[in-house]
């Protein structure tokens, strides 16, 4: 079982990494600039963290709006804010 597992994911692992070489082999034909990704680890979970806070942040003021709007003088139909 293993080794049929192993032999599908070579396959698949092949056929991916012909068409990486395609694409960039394309771009060298069109002589366009080949850029690689910048590889820091660290700036990338900076980034998710941040873009996570600044979602969470718009969502906070999402409700706080649509508790304004749906103000009565009454709790009815107010949402929890999100912690």
């Amino acid at each position: 079982m293993e080794t049929i597992l192993l032999a599908v994911v070579i396959g698949i692992l092949c056929i991916v990494c012909f068409f990486v070489g395609a694409k960039i082999g394309q771009k060298v034909v069109r002589q366009e600039t080949i850029e690689l990704p910048k590889l820091n680890p660290v700036e990338k979970v900076h980034e998710i963290l941040e873009k996570k806070e600044k979602d969470k942040e718009e969502e906070r003021y999402k409700v706080i709006a649509e508790n304004i709007d749906n103000y009565n003088g009454t709790s009815i139909g107010q949402k929890k804010l999100p912690s």
